[in-house]
């Protein structure tokens, strides 16, 4: 299934986000596999913050001072490196497509 450039940006994607688009189909994905591992990261990035915060709370409930000191300099660190690393405003554009995709549709990709 192709999306067209202008239901790309009807969806929220800027100019910019549709040329970085064109640039990971440029490995020779298709448009459609490159939106799924696109909303993955985002994904990735939603899980991992959060049990990283599960981490965090758990450490400042049992732990001392120091230790909750240090577990969040540690989750601030990661969640930079991974905000830097990954394209997350652009996987979350493309899982907020996919998932109005699939609720108009009633199927997934």
């Amino acid at each position: 299934m192709t999306v067209k450039k202008q239901e790309l940006i009807a969806a929220g994607f800027t100019s910019k986000d549709v040329e970085r688009i064109k640039r990971y189909q440029a490995t020779g994905e298709s448009q459609e596999r490159v939106l799924k591992n696109l909303a993955g990261y985002f994904l990735s990035v939603a899980w991992l913050t959060g049990g990283m915060t599960m981490i965090t709370l758990l450490t400042a409930i049992f732990g001392c001072a120091s230790h909750v000191i240090f577990c969040v300099v540690a989750v601030v660190f990661l969640l930079i490196v991974l905000l830097l690393v990954m394209p997350v405003i652009l996987g979350y554009k493309s899982w907020k497509l996919m998932r109005s995709q699939i609720s108009d549709s009633g199927h997934h990709w």
